[in-house]
């Protein structure tokens, strides 16, 4: 749904019902929704009318004998031919113009082979079968959803043919054949008019759904979505992972999770406001979004000042190489922090603390988080605005750490802790 479909819905539910206009763009969604109903009820219409008209040629003998060979030619062979060369246009979605003369063309051929077969059958067969096709056309005009013009155009033919046979008919004269034809506009006006309100009743019923799931989007954007960064939230993360660790297809050695968190930034809200906290939030949001790959890394608000970064398909030297960027580029920013002296007197900048922690078969993702927000607190502790990775125990022996460059232990790394 476009910002654009939605504006338009919320103006014509507005309006009165048949006020309802749709917009080219509109229609034409309206079209998509509602074409695996129309093109059933078309379908099913051709199969049975065809079917009926068969059924048909016994009864026609009953009425009229002599017309029987008439009969089978119309009702046993012509009639459904037409609907068999009209059901393919019905298989898949067309152009309002191709459905509408579809039916259309269908219609008149089908009115006119009865009428036909009227004549044949003079007499009292005569006005029986010029009754019977108005009333199939009637029913059509309600069964048929296409667009009100072709609706009209569908009534405007049936009127047409019916007046040209009824002219015909040697037992009526041309009063009686202008009577008989106004008595029938009547009813096919009557059903086309209730055609249009029922389709109006669709549009607006279309219209309200479109709200209703703009009402749903808007609700789930609430639901997952942080307000104040536009990053998704906690309950958003959590679905992720919960994601990632159930895709079998994902190897979890190649996912980690970086917990990141602003530097001092209580110090910051008590000094210079809460509004110039939450424009820190803001820009340092952007920042880490701007730090990480597009498409392959997400990240998410975590609580507070803290954030989230799932990395997948990652190595620890790409992870700290990320890592790294977000830091510098949070400390580019060069937000004032007035809470912060610095050794020199001056008021110093907002920075970021980082955590790692690299996931691996058989770990729960809770686990995998409390390593990262453990290296976070070692960042912290260390004096802040460094990035720390955990290394498992596992794999190294007590005491070690690990060098994201080398990816063998490294005691002197400052920037590394043992989970």
């Amino acid at each position: 749904m476009t910002p654009g479909l939605e504006a338009e819905a919320e103006r014509l539910l507005s309006l009165r019902t048949r006020d309802i206009r749709f917009s080219p763009e509109m229609l034409q969604a309206y079209r998509e929704k509602t074409w695996p109903q129309r093109s059933k009820i078309a379908r099913a219409w051709m199969v049975w009318v065809a079917l009926i008209a068969i059924a048909f040629i016994p009864v026609s003998y009953l009425l009229a004998p002599e017309s029987l060979q008439a009969a089978i030619l119309i009702s046993g062979f012509l009639v459904p031919a037409m609907h068999a060369c009209a059901y393919p246009v019905w298989r898949k979605p067309r152009s309002d113009a191709v459905e509408g003369l579809s039916v259309v063309l269908l219609m008149v051929g089908v009115t006119t082979a009865y009428n036909y077969l009227s004549v044949i059958t003079g007499g009292n067969g005569y006005g029986r079968f010029l009754s019977d096709i108005v009333f199939w056309n009637a029913i059509a005009i309600m069964v048929f959803n296409v667009s009100y013009r072709w609706t009209v155009a569908l009534m405007v033919c049936t009127v047409a043919n019916l007046l040209c046979f009824e002219v015909l008919n040697p037992t009526a004269t041309y009063k009686e054949a202008i009577g008989f034809t106004i008595f029938y506009v009547i009813g096919l006006f009557a059903a086309t008019a209730a055609r249009k309100t029922q389709s109006l009743l669709a549009q607006k019923t279309f219209l309200m759904s479109l709200r209703d799931q703009y009402q749903r989007a808007q609700l789930e954007i609430l639901a997952t979505r942080d307000p104040l960064t536009g990053l998704p939230n906690r309950r958003a993360a959590a679905s992720l992972i919960d994601r990632l660790w159930n895709d079998r297809r994902i190897a979890k050695t190649s996912v980690a999770f970086v917990m990141a968190d602003i530097d001092s930034f209580k110090q910051l809200n008590d000094s210079a406001g809460h509004a110039a906290g939450d424009a820190c939030i803001q820009r340092v949001a952007r920042a880490i979004e701007q730090s990480v790959r597009l498409g392959d890394d997400a990240v998410c608000r975590y609580g507070g000042e803290e954030f989230l970064i799932v990395l997948t398909d990652t190595t620890p030297d790409l992870t700290w190489a990320l890592a790294e960027r977000i830091r510098g580029a949070v400390e580019a920013l060069d937000i004032v922090n007035p809470g912060v002296q610095t050794s020199d007197g001056s008021r110093g900048v907002v920075t970021i603390s980082l955590g790692i922690a690299f996931a691996h078969e058989g770990a729960a993702p809770e686990l995998v988080a409390k390593r990262a927000d453990d290296a976070l607190y070692d960042a912290k502790r260390s004096g802040r605005n460094v990035v720390y990775m955990t290394t498992d125990k596992a794999s190294t022996e007590e005491g070690s750490s690990m060098s994201p460059e080398t990816g063998l232990p490294d005691s002197r790394n400052p920037h590394t802790s043992v989970a």
